[in-house]
């Protein structure tokens, strides 16, 4: 018996649950893009790669809604419960009241589960694809950029130093090419100058001097011309820092230690890598303070519910700003930082639940 009224509550759940999804994702994502249409208009991009770049963007705005449709469907569909009777019918069956929005919680619970997955799989890869697109085909201000006195990362152990790098042209000015092991600097590469040879695709030093780290000794060798192992061509060497949503955990926290040792601060990495594990259980947090809210609402229309379920996600997503700013700053320490709105939420649905006893 119970199955099968979880079942149902299901049902209740993901119908309206889909139908938010679509519509939020729909609603922002245009936002998004009459804010960039200007651009869009004037890029010498083609309209098929403004089409890929424009798709790409659908799984980074649905992710991102995913817990304003879990609060809209939690709220719909425990208020349809109640406006049917079939809250009063369920009750004088004997039910306990928990046993009408428990299986809710397990929908959400769910929906937490495909919105992390959807956020280290498919997230990613469509977010760095259209970053490209957008940095190389539709907006490339790259092409106009000079970097001076910037530190740079290449394959995986490679660090770069230059005080002059101008990726148009594919040149350096006084490049250190560093190349590391787990014992530190293995070997580095000292020039006056470098520049980028897209036949030999590697880049070639030029008037400098090689040193190699060993035993307790430097061994330094100079020449006039090496072609070096570094083969990341000019425009994937721009200091751009990534964008977390361009990588999984994992690869965050590589990355986070790739920062480190270039003598930056990882704190906002680490803000992050914090943020990616709470925003997917804020769908099981906001739909655990939906429950009482629904009740209270009762026999209201369904568009208060979807103007409820907006205003309570977009104070959740408020508070998520305000930690992460925090977080950034140093204010309170990353964790707590991308947990407060969590806390600030599931607090409130703990205690509304007590107090209406149900």
């Amino acid at each position: 018996m119970f199955s099968i009224f979880s079942i149902y509550m299901a049902k209740r759940f993901f119908r309206p649950f889909l139908f938010g999804l679509g519509l939020f994702a729909l609603l922002i994502f245009l936002g998004d893009m009459f804010d960039r249409m200007n651009n869009l208009i004037r890029s010498p991009a083609p309209i098929g790669i403004i089409l890929e770049y424009l798709w790409l963007e659908v799984p980074y705005w649905t992710i991102r809604v995913f817990p304003m449709a879990t609060l809209l469907a939690t709220l719909i569909a425990l208020t349809g419960f109640v406006q049917s009777g079939e809250w009063i019918a369920v009750q004088a069956s004997g039910f306990k009241t928990s046993y009408f929005w428990k299986p809710l919680l397990w929908c959400a619970l769910l929906v937490t589960g495909l919105s992390f997955v959807g956020q280290e799989t498919i997230l990613p890869v469509c977010f760095r694809r259209a970053q490209a697109l957008w940095q190389e085909r539709i907006h490339p201000e790259w092409e106009w950029n000079d970097f001076y006195d910037v530190s740079m990362v290449g394959a995986p152990g490679e660090f770069i130093m230059t005080h002059k790098f101008t990726p148009r042209d594919g040149t350096m000015e006084k490049p250190v090419l560093q190349r590391t092991s787990p014992g530190g600097i293995a070997d580095e590469l000292d020039a006056l100058a470098a520049k980028w040879d897209p036949e030999r695709k590697r880049w070639v030093f030029v008037n400098g001097v090689e040193r190699t780290f060993g035993e307790g000794k430097v061994t330094e060798t100079p020449f006039k011309e090496m072609v070096s192992d570094l083969d990341v061509p000019p425009r994937n060497l721009i200091p751009r820092a990534k964008d977390p949503d361009e990588m999984s955990l994992r690869e965050l926290k590589q990355y986070s230690k790739s920062v480190r040792h270039l003598g930056l601060s990882p704190r906002e990495l680490q803000m992050a890598a914090q943020s990616k594990i709470a925003y997917p259980f804020s769908n099981f947090v906001i739909a655990a303070l939906g429950i009482p809210i629904a009740l209270r609402l009762r026999r209201s229309p369904k568009v208060l519910s979807f103007c409820a379920a907006l205003g309570i996600s977009f104070f959740y997503l408020w508070m998520m700003e305000l930690g992460s700013a925090m977080g950034k700053t140093g204010a309170v320490p990353p964790f707590l930082a991308a947990w407060t709105a969590n806390l600030f939420f599931g607090g409130a649905a703990v205690w509304l639940i007590r107090r209406y006893d149900i």
